[in-house]
């Protein structure tokens, strides 16, 4: 439902504070980003604690994101249907249990079972979406979901800046996964005390091959994507995964279409607003993505190359700090604007912001203080952007399909992401300097061109909508009890 829609007044189940139960909310899955974004700089202290090579331990990285494609949509889905405080619960739970494990471990093989668990926390937006559209008051909904939305730019910035401080600190790399288990343990418990949602679980079957082929495929997909530069992209086991997983997913929608109970519901995937929010989403995910990439490349290169600033792991990160000031002033801005013009003109203008900060890269990046600038507008866009696409689902689902809808769209922003990152460290690992592998200044300014490129074609995408504000099916009334809908998520 729009924002702006008139609509009967909707008190959330009494006691409930919503301003303490965005900040439990805010805080358990900012954790979750931080903690996923802030290994990479750890990475040669974990080979070195764990005794395996840098080619080894990037698995950390590897199997966090695999987890996070399988379960993201799965426990959305069964947030959906069995509760989604229990879900979120559940989730936090487990994240906290693989930060213990990846924490108190030296062996190689716990750590990636411990990443895994702690994959599993993506899920906690999509769920933490739906439990705001469940028990907050409508005019509160669209500036949560905002917030939220706006903690996965924050949090990948924010991940490198407290991996930098630790590091100064003298904090070991295991050692920062016990401040992670702490931070979502605290989560844990909030969500217990202060989330007042009356829960009824849905009878439902569980929809085996559905949940077999989907993780199957996005297992495929992701691994392919992110293992392909190391086992070369056209090696036939980079190609077979990539085959394999088409097949898969193909044959998940096939499935889906034919069972009585199934995972993800394809009617609510074919209609026209979720379609073009997922494609905006994915195109989304490729193009501004992989910018933190390059950005960080870029700064940390020695200026004798003839470009690059020489930063170290710390100054690198602090170049992305203006991102978090972007995305907080989206996430007050885009809220105002939802309620004025409907969530799909700040989905399009935060894409048309994103290009406009790969052309300001484009013709501007030979100062340090360019890429504050760029990072700044790049927070801006991923703001706006990220905080209109649940708010422009929601018009197009019902209440008891939120979490499942957006876990979806969050899992296609990944996906996109990672072959936006893969895109574009192929571009520099193709223009390398003589005699040195790094790339030359020219392959930047191609790869910033080429992420410019996909954030133009997701603005098509985005003004494709087919949106029009104050305008919303029946279908996307807010939840007016506190318990759980009866009906199936997965139908």
């Amino acid at each position: 439902m729009s924002e702006t829609q008139t609509a009967p007044p909707r008190p959330g189940p009494a006691h409930t504070n919503p301003t303490a139960v965005l900040l439990v909310l805010a805080l358990s899955t900012f954790a979750i980003v931080v903690m996923q974004s802030m290994v990479m700089p750890i990475l040669p202290g974990l080979a070195t604690s764990l005794s395996v090579s840098m080619a080894d331990v990037s698995w950390v990285v590897t199997v966090s994101l695999l987890s996070a494609a399988v379960f993201t949509p799965i426990l959305g889905s069964l947030g959906d249907a069995l509760g989604r405080k229990r879900v979120l619960m559940v989730t936090l739970a487990l994240v906290t249990a693989g930060s213990v494990l990846a924490a108190s471990s030296h062996v190689f093989a716990l750590v990636l079972a411990g990443r895994v668990l702690q994959g599993m926390g993506f899920a906690a937006m999509p769920l933490a979406i739906g439990i705001v559209r469940a028990i907050f008051p409508p005019a509160k909904v669209a500036s949560s979901i905002a917030l939220l939305s706006a903690l996965t730019g924050i949090g990948a910035g924010a991940g490198l800046l407290v991996s930098g401080l630790l590091v100064k600190a003298d904090v070991t790399a295991q050692g920062m996964f016990w401040i992670s288990a702490a931070a979502t343990a605290i989560g844990l418990l909030g969500v217990a005390v202060l989330v007042k949602l009356p829960e009824r679980a849905s009878k439902f079957t569980i929809d085996v091959w559905g949940a077999l082929t989907l993780a199957g495929g996005l297992v495929c997909v992701v691994l392919g994507i992110n293992r392909g530069p190391a086992w070369g992209w056209d090696s036939g086991t980079v190609l077979g995964l990539f085959a394999g997983g088409l097949v898969l997913l193909a044959l998940w929608i096939f499935v889906e279409t034919r069972v009585e109970v199934p995972l993800v519901d394809m009617r609510m995937m074919r209609k026209p607003v979720v379609l073009g929010t997922n494609l905006t989403a994915f195109l989304a995910g490729a193009g501004m993505f992989g910018a933190m990439v390059l950005i960080l490349q870029y700064v940390q290169t020695p200026s004798r190359f003839g470009y690059g600033f020489g930063a170290d792991t710390l100054s690198a990160a602090l170049t992305l700090t203006p991102l978090t000031a972007g995305t907080l002033t989206a996430a007050v801005l885009v809220s105002m604007l939802i309620r004025r013009v409907g969530p799909k003109w700040p989905l399009a203008l935060g894409m048309v912001v994103a290009t406009g900060t790969f052309a300001f890269l484009v013709a501007f990046h030979t100062e340090h203080w360019q890429f504050y600038v760029a990072t700044g507008l790049l927070g801006l866009g991923l703001g706006l952007a990220m905080g209109a696409m649940p708010a422009l689902l929601n018009t197009a689902v019902a209440p008891e399909q939120t979490s499942v809808a957006n876990s979806i769209n969050s899992t296609l922003r990944s996906v996109g992401g990672s072959i936006g990152t893969a895109i574009a460290s192929a571009i520099l690992a193709a223009n390398t300097l003589p005699g040195v592998p790094l790339p030359t200044v020219d392959a930047y300014v191609t790869a910033f061109w080429v992420a410019g490129g996909i954030c133009v074609l997701a603005v098509v995408a985005a003004l494709l909508v087919p949106y029009r504000h104050g305008r919303a099916a029946t279908s996307t009334q807010p939840d007016t009890a506190p318990a759980e809908q009866p009906a199936l998520v997965m139908r």
